[in-house]
């Protein structure tokens, strides 16, 4: 079994290409993937994330279903890495019915923290869903 923090010290963006693909490669293996959600203790912080989302983004609707609001997090700001990528993923997403669950739920949330952005992107989401 590989170590979790070795495959997050092999995706940093700083890392050559082979070594973040090695990362990605490894973690492909992980069973309990949430660690991959946006990462930030030390030394992992956004240097991670672009990897991370490629990672869960590469995961099944099923493996997905029970993280859908963990990855709408993402979308609270564009400029994040891998908030891209995860928008991507999400679109594909073919449970319409969870996947507006989800939405719904991170709306709520954004309203409360009177997050503008974050509902704006999310009901870009919902609209082309």
């Amino acid at each position: 079994m590989i170590d979790i923090d070795y495959i997050m010290s092999l995706l940093d963006w700083n890392n050559d290409i082979a070594e973040q693909e090695r990362g990605i490669m490894l973690a492909r293996d992980v069973k309990c993937f949430s660690a991959f959600f946006q990462p930030r203790c030390y030394p992992y912080g956004k240097n991670v994330w672009d990897n991370c989302a490629r990672i869960i983004s590469e995961r099944s609707d099923n493996e997905l279903k029970s993280y859908l609001t963990d990855m709408m997090e993402w979308l609270q700001d564009m400029n994040w890495p891998g908030a891209f990528c995860i928008l991507n993923r999400l679109q594909r997403y073919a449970d319409n019915n969870s996947l507006r669950d989800a939405i719904n739920i991170c709306i709520e949330k954004a309203r409360k923290c009177r997050n503008e952005v974050w509902e704006g992107n999310l009901c870009l989401l919902l609209h082309k869903h």
